[in-house]
């Protein structure tokens, strides 16, 4: 018993019940990181150096005796403040990403050259681009120039894939296209080169008409699928325009019969949407169509299996069409050669009414809205289904077919400012019928051309380049598939000719391929 009398077996679970819950308290806060333990909630919050953290009614602050004397205790948790991307140079004063925490300089894009890629110096906590011997600063890289197919010869001029750069000089030739991610195979369809890609749309497969489509990258060699929301119905024979920023597909019809519709879409590469187009006039399958520079110029084609004359104008910003002249322009025909100059476009032969052949010639001016005819003096004889190129301020006319269906093998070429035409040197026999191929284009000083029908009247797997200063020709070979390509995709893109899908004989394909003059 104590001094007052009470049994010590009594007091005994009250003096070790202290010493217990301590035994407790501390087992159970093993590893833990400190916090307040006083009896009173913490009432603040530290951001000094050494330790200082939350201070409640008594206990020990958090991160106390823990953190040296360059930390801080931010969070519960020992920091330094000098490379901390959540706390740099303070508690929650976080770098954004892709920063770091350079100490006193605070949140940088380098603290040392080695946070920099390649070719690059830190400098003020900046990387900069540091280029040294051959290599060029071009952009964010050093590039050596001469062999560089990204910046070959100078910096951002691009080989596109699958040509090499020796030299300075982008390789000419051809490359085949991947079929990753490419549409279906198909014949018919709407095209065009849309800035920067190829745009293909619509065209038929054995099921019938089809109403899907896609963008080929050449730089990447590779397709991306364009969205069916709001898209055309499908159809064939439609035109793609490229107008800056959309794509125009208009026209065509169903795959079955000669109906040609009047009805079209604008589709917005950047935003893959499709937006609303006006209803024409008149309907059409596979008219010439292309862009002014303000308008859409439509003209000619077939309605009902008939040719039909006239043409509309397509104002992509109003959504508006205004029609074409009727004074001094030419009759229906078909199997027209045509080219746009930049201010009038010009056209040569052709079936009018769909037979026959013609020698003549027209120019219409789309702001003038006026037609007028090219003189006839020393103009190549009648013919349709020539080769027609637009090339250093003059029109090229090579080849095509006389009534009978036997092909020519001359050329000439025609000044508008002069409204003269010269001829020019020969080269083989050859063609250029719709469907089969027929590309033209001109990256001075050469005019290029593909496919067609050659001397034998069967469908051509090569072409030829005709070079302005010295008025020779060249052959270009036979592309890597040796495929037909026949009703498939024949664009020009300013640097290359692109043949892609369409019939080998009787069977669709997927095989595409490019040509660099």
């Amino acid at each position: 018993m104590n001094a007052r009398g009470t049994p010590l077996t009594l007091l005994l679970p009250l003096l070790l019940a202290p010493v217990a819950c301590s035994l407790l308290a501390e087992s159970e806060l093993t590893g833990k990181p400190l916090g307040n333990t006083g009896g009173g909630a913490a009432t603040g919050t530290g951001t000094g150096m050494g330790g200082t953290g939350n201070e409640g009614g008594g206990g020990a602050p958090p991160c106390s005796g823990l953190c040296t004397a360059s930390e801080a205790c931010c969070e519960n948790a020992c920091v330094d403040p000098a490379t901390s991307v959540e706390h740099c140079g303070g508690c929650g004063q976080a770098c954004a990403a892709g920063e770091r925490c350079c100490g006193d300089a605070g949140c940088a894009a380098c603290c040392e050259t080695a946070d920099c890629a390649a070719d690059h110096q830190c400098i003020g906590n900046a990387c900069v681009l540091q280029c040294s011997g051959q290599t060029e600063a071009c952009g964010d890289v050093c590039a050596i120039l001469d062999s560089n197919p990204q910046h070959c010869g100078a910096c951002f001029k691009d080989c596109l894939a699958g040509h090499a750069c020796m030299d300075g000089v982008c390789q000419s030739g051809w490359a085949s296209m991947s079929t990753t991610n490419a549409p279906a195979p198909r014949q018919r369809a709407a095209a065009a080169w849309a800035g920067t890609k190829l745009f293909v749309w619509g065209g038929q497969n054995a099921q019938g008409a089809l109403g899907d489509g896609a963008l080929y990258d050449p730089k990447t060699d590779t397709w991306t699928a364009i969205t069916g929301t709001d898209a055309p119905e499908p159809r064939v024979d439609a035109v793609a325009v490229w107008t800056g920023e959309r794509v125009l597909v208009w026209g065509g019809g169903p795959a079955n019969g000669s109906t040609a519709l009047n009805t079209g879409k604008l589709y917005d590469p950047a935003t893959d949407t499709w937006g609303p187009v006006a209803i024409a006039p008149i309907g059409r399958r596979a008219p010439v169509a292309f862009f002014t520079g303000s308008r859409v110029l439509i003209w000619a084609g077939s309605s009902g299996g008939s040719p039909i004359a006239g043409g509309a104008l397509y104002d992509p910003a109003m959504n508006k069409w205004s029609s074409m002249s009727t004074a001094s322009a030419p009759n229906a025909r078909t199997n027209t050669g045509w080219v746009w100059s930049g201010t009038e476009m010009l056209l040569f032969g052709g079936r009018p009414l769909g037979s026959g052949a013609s020698s003549e010639g027209f120019g219409y001016d789309p702001v003038m809205n006026k037609w007028r005819s090219l003189s006839t003096q020393n103009a190549p004889a009648a013919r349709y289904d020539a080769f027609t190129v637009w090339m250093n301020g003059t029109m090229l006319v090579y080849g095509g077919r006389d009534v009978a269906g036997a092909a020519f093998d001359d050329a000439a070429i025609y000044d508008p400012m002069s409204d003269v035409w010269s001829s020019t040197t020969a080269n083989t026999k050859r063609s250029a019928p719709m469907g089969r191929t027929g590309v033209t284009g001109y990256a001075g000083p050469h005019a290029v051309l593909a496919g067609g029908l050659d001397t034998a009247q069967k469908i051509a797997t090569d072409g030829a380049s005709y070079d302005v200063s010295n008025a020779q020709w060249s052959v270009i070979p036979t592309w890597p598939s040796m495929a037909d390509h026949e009703n498939g995709v024949a664009v020009w893109t300013g640097e290359e000719i692109i043949l892609w899908s369409g019939l080998d004989n009787v069977t669709l394909i997927s095989a595409g391929e490019r040509y660099r003059p």
